[in-house]
């Protein structure tokens, strides 16, 4: 083979899967993998950049690039790049071929990199439900974006895990993973299911995570009232046929759009669903989240009895830590 090899990860992987759609990934398995020894020179970096912009014209790639060696003995500087060692043996399948010799890490294999140097369990949470989730911010893109197809699955994500537990950042991943849900469509949806769905001893209100942008098939009823044949839940507990929808200015303003709201609501509840609304400045309010919470919890049947003693202070911290207010307004 002519030229240098790279093995882009981190960021860098996000960014470049962000625009090659999964039919385009080329899966390779890990057992034919060997890492090179160094970093591309600056001009080969640039050629390879280039042709990949030529591939696929949406990649928008920042600086440092991320790039995954073998070992650290023939470390080369360049402005242009960011190295990093990656030795340990890898199982499954790590890397998605993109063209000759350019590969780049599986989604599950970035997230272990980040996850890796990530302190803090919630700023993991929140990555991971990106990961999983329509939305990009940019955590795992050049900027912020809505309605973009997810990275990876929970599955995707735990299977890979369950794969590689030696590797730095997997076992934090695998901690957090009974709380995350795949298709979350906003950072402040999934701020919202953590908050609602989240243990009491993480913070949480204990209700159970939900599952996200959940598709409910209407009935005929329902369908003759809102000429839709199914309903999207924003964050949903299905066996017990509560929706709650996070209402953000942007997509829920204008008559029209209150109008179908309402037949939206109206469809539901002739089909037995009962139906939550949570507005910005409602999430942002720590007293009408306890009653909305509350709300919920009733339609549950979950006891409200809480048996961690600093549940109050542990609130706060989370509330804190997802940056939503922490006082009662």
């Amino acid at each position: 083979m002519n030229g240098p090899r790279v093995y882009f990860g981190h960021r860098t992987a996000f960014q470049i899967l962000r625009a090659v759609r999964r039919d385009s990934r080329f899966a390779v398995r890990s057992g034919s993998i060997k890492l090179p020894d160094q970093v591309p020179s600056d001009e080969e970096l640039a050629e390879i950049v280039e042709r990949l912009r030529v591939a696929y014209p949406s990649i928008r790639i920042d600086h440092p690039v991320h790039v995954l060696v073998g070992s650290s003995e023939r470390r080369r500087f360049s402005s242009a790049c960011r190295e990093h060692v990656a030795s340990a043996p890898l199982a499954g399948r790590s890397f998605c071929r993109l063209m000759e010799g350019v590969f780049v890490a599986a989604p599950a294999f970035a997230l272990v990199h980040l996850a890796a140097r990530e302190q803090s369990p919630v700023a993991l949470l929140e990555l991971t439900y990106e990961v999983c989730g329509t939305y990009q911010t940019r955590r795992t893109g050049v900027d912020s974006g809505y309605d973009v197809a997810s990275l990876a699955s929970v599955r995707d994500v735990r299977d890979f895990m369950s794969r590689n537990t030696s590797l730095d950042g997997a076992r934090k991943v695998a901690r957090i993973l009974r709380y995350v849900a795949d298709g979350s469509a906003s950072p402040r949806e999934t701020k919202q299911a953590l908050v609602l769905g989240l243990p009491h001893a993480r913070g949480g209100y204990g209700l159970g995570i939900p599952r996200m942008n959940y598709e409910v098939r209407a009935n005929p009823a329902a369908r003759a009232l809102t000429g839709k044949s199914f309903f999207r839940c924003d964050l949903c507990w299905p066996e017990a046929k509560l929706d709650v929808e996070y209402q953000s200015r942007w997509a829920h303003e204008g008559e029209a759009k209150r109008l179908e709201d309402s037949r939206r609501t109206n469809a539901l509840a002739a089909m037995g669903w009962k139906v939550v609304c949570i507005t910005n400045d409602e999430l942002d309010s720590l007293a009408a989240t306890d009653a909305i919470a509350n709300t919920i919890r009733r339609h549950l049947g979950k006891r409200a009895q809480v048996r961690v003693p600093d549940h109050h202070a542990r609130k706060l911290r989370l509330r804190r830590q997802l940056g939503l207010p922490a006082k009662y307004e």
